[in-house]
């Protein structure tokens, strides 16, 4: 839980610090940031600033890898000191980012569906083939979106802790629903509307579009708009990077409260490694270009099997120990058979099968990028993982 916790948590903290930096340079005209000097760019200062407007301002820089941004520190200080106060204190803050994030995806949807629009059918480069058509409902990389899917509804893995902690398991339970419902249904919306703009960008039909990365369309579909239209998609992406910050410190406390409750570590020290260290990890690789296959495959190596289809795997287990202790106690009685095919089980080996053969098939295809390929491996995969929980917890 930690572990899955803080990659979370990290995730996170380099989507807001980024957004801060990016909001420096919309606002102010460049970011800062404080680095060793780049010996293969002759630059000798400590000091590097960018005039990049996206969601990687330091990629074309010429600074290191490991800075502090200007981001950086107005991201780690406000979610440090959220992190020095309990969960019931900042309810009213919690509320607030929420709205902001609600404000914000619906002025997303409104420009990327301009965007849309706007767009054309077939290349507009008479030198260019035209070629298919513009996808209207599926985004490029639909099966490379799967990863960072698993990894955003991880968080179900905090939803033992939020039990625990809650007055009555039931608030927690629908309270995690409602997130879930809530979040599906705002990607679902944000996904359909700016498949066609990002579709058009990736095919290199929109001048001046480079990066298909969300907020990069929003600056970018802001430019064909009013100067006030342009401030108030500036103040959207500043509520969105706001409201991400509400997520890193509730990440940080669940992951501090584990480690306090279950592995004995003092309340200090636990609060360093679960608030501080993980910004400091962020600082060391927060100009790295490996950030998007981290969050791409640790969604699907890591949180895909732990939080999708180990605790299926575990759940059934659960059921075997608990009937064999009963069938243990009657063996007074005459013994007789141990049978745990019940349908409840049945159904969740199923389920445990198509998760974990789907995950499976995701990574095939991003790997080899043939889809036939993927469909073995997932007809492969389903038909072992029903053979083999069976021939294992029976």
């Amino acid at each position: 839980m930690v572990a899955s916790a803080l990659c979370l948590g990290l995730a996170q903290m380099m989507l807001c610090a980024a957004i801060m930096d990016g909001m420096f340079v919309a606002l102010a005209g460049k970011s800062c940031a404080l680095g060793l000097p780049s010996a293969g760019d002759g630059q000798d200062s400590f000091l590097h600033c960018t005039e990049h407007l996206s969601m990687k301002p330091f990629v074309h820089s010429g600074a290191p890898v490991s800075i502090l941004s200007v981001g950086w520190f107005v991201a780690a200080g406000i979610t440090v000191a959220l992190g020095t106060v309990d969960l019931d204190e900042m309810m009213g803050a919690q509320y607030a980012l929420f709205a902001c994030l609600l404000v914000s995806c619906a002025r997303f949807a409104h420009v990327l569906r301009r965007m849309g629009r706007e767009a054309p059918d077939t290349s507009p480069n008479a030198d260019v083939a035209a070629g298919a058509p513009l996808s209207r409902f599926v985004g490029p990389g639909a099966f490379q979106a799967v990863g960072p899917i698993m990894f955003i509804f991880a968080f179900v893995v905090t939803a033992p802790p939020l039990s625990a902690m809650a007055k009555k398991e039931s608030i927690a339970h629908r309270a995690m629903a409602t997130a879930c419902l809530v979040m599906g249904v705002l990607y679902a919306c944000v996904g359909l509307v700016g498949a066609p703009a990002a579709n058009a960008v990736d095919n290199g039909w929109i001048p001046g579009g480079d990066d298909t990365n969300l907020l990069s369309l929003i600056l970018l579909g802001s430019g064909s708009d009013e100067e006030s239209a342009e401030f108030v998609d500036l103040l959207c992406i500043a509520s969105f990077g706001l409201s991400q910050l509400a997520a890193v410190p509730v990440y940080c406390l669940l992951a501090q409260e584990t480690l306090v409750n279950d592995a004995g570590i003092p309340k200090f020290m636990a609060f360093l490694l679960s608030n501080v260290l993980p910004w400091i990890l962020v600082a060391l690789t927060y100009n790295a270009a490996f950030f998007e296959s981290f969050v791409n495959w640790s969604g699907l190596l890591i949180l895909g099997y732990a939080n999708f289809s180990l605790p299926l795997l575990l759940d059934m287990r659960l059921k075997v120990v608990r009937e064999f202790r009963e069938l243990s106690q009657k063996k007074s009685h005459g013994g007789g058979s141990f049978i745990a095919d019940d349908k409840t089980t049945k159904f969740t080996s199923v389920i445990f099968s198509i998760l974990t053969a789907s995950i499976s098939a995701v990574i095939a295809m991003s790997i080899s990028g043939n889809l036939v390929l993927s469909g073995i491996f997932f007809a492969l995969m389903f038909t072992v993982t029903q053979v083999w929980p069976s021939a294992s917890l029976m």
